[in-house]
């Protein structure tokens, strides 16, 4: 029989379109030790869920075809009965990444987790220098405290990969990073977001002032043949989701779903909208009400609508309405990133075709 790996066969079920919830976040706390400047959800700790209402929601999950789980926060590993959840989720069968600072690991937990591997383990590491990094997370002393932990866990032989963020801070060192993190781990194992979420209607945060130009992000993605492949293929996922008539173009919500911190279910970390509160919903309701997506159109007659560059846009509704608090609002941050994505994209085209015999 042929072997088939994870990956493609999570692809495979994509690809047939049939609704399960195959992947998910959690976020099981808002609790975290890092008070960092980009973060959208670093509010005070409000009631989290139970850990038996959180076992019996893993339940539910698996039942309708769960394969795959994130665990994140704030910090997972602050969550009171982390240890627990995380076991019975792999007892379950469930294939369980963590997503964390870092900061929290110690020596019972790297024991604990050599037991009980993940994954995955995602560490975030915006700065190779002291300075930059604790002026990013807000705790002195916290870089040397997370560079020993990822040197510990890579002793461990955990899978671990190390990813970071793009801000004006960390600019300069973005390309060092991800040299660092395939020296320390091999190809493939460091991750980039160059997106930075500003959510003045939302939260009242204006942590959007942080981020990167468009020029300054294809700039830097451009001088690394696998961070050019990675947001070439990107742009090329957005293009193919181009829906003319609908809203949301986004169809992540046929299989994935996320859970914040108060149990309420969503089908984008992003958005509320259509959410279920799962201290009084089954999990199959609150899932179910994913596909009105479908019927959502342009009411207001939104630039966004018929807009050229919407092939090569990162805006969508949950962006929208983060930053200007209307889902259909043009986002004028996002139209310089698509005019720039698409330049950049028909400067390579060229080039190209430059390059060709004749």
């Amino acid at each position: 029989m042929k072997e088939l790996n994870y990956l493609d066969f999570t692809n495979r079920i994509v690809k047939t379109r049939q609704r399960r919830p195959l992947y998910g976040q959690i976020e099981l706390t808002s609790r975290c030790g890092y008070s960092c400047i980009h973060c959208y959800c670093n509010t005070k700790p409000r009631e989290e869920l139970s850990l038996e209402l959180w076992k019996d929601i893993l339940s539910q999950i698996l039942d309708l075809g769960g394969i795959e789980i994130t665990f994140t926060g704030g910090e997972p590993l602050r969550y009171p009965g982390f240890a627990e959840l995380y076991t019975f989720a792999k007892e379950k069968g469930f294939l369980v990444t963590l997503f964390s600072s870092g900061y929290d690991f110690n020596r019972k937990m790297l024991e604990f987790f050599k037991v009980n591997p993940p994954l995955c383990i995602e560490i975030t590491l915006n700065s190779l220098k002291e300075d930059v990094y604790e002026r990013i997370v807000k705790v002195k002393g916290a870089f040397k405290t997370a560079m020993n932990n990822i040197y510990a866990v890579k002793k461990a032989g955990l899978p671990l990969v190390l990813k970071c963020n793009a801000f004006k801070e960390n600019k300069d060192e973005i390309l060092d990073i991800k040299k660092f993190a395939e020296q320390l781990l091999g190809p493939g194992k460091f991750r980039f977001d160059p997106l930075v979420y500003s959510c003045a209607a939302k939260c009242g945060s204006a942590n959007g002032g942080y981020r990167l130009s468009p020029d300054e992000i294809i700039d830097i993605e451009s001088k690394d043949a696998d961070m050019r492949a990675q947001w070439m293929n990107r742009l090329s996922h957005q293009s193919s989701l181009f829906n003319p008539r609908g809203l949301y173009h986004c169809n992540s919500w046929l299989t994935f779903f996320y859970i914040n911190p108060q149990g309420i279910l969503q089908f984008c970390h992003l958005s509320q909208k259509y959410s279920a509160d799962l201290r009084y919903k089954p999990f199959r309701e609150g899932f179910d009400k994913f596909i009105l997506l479908l019927e959502q159109r342009y009411k207001s007659g939104s630039r966004c609508s018929d807009c050229e560059y919407r092939h090569y846009c990162y805006n969508c509704p949950a962006r929208a309405f983060l930053e200007t608090g209307d889902e259909e609002s043009e986002v004028e941050y996002y139209c310089r990133f698509a005019k720039a994505a698409k330049d950049y994209m028909d400067r390579i085209k060229d080039q190209n075709e430059t390059a060709q015999p004749t």
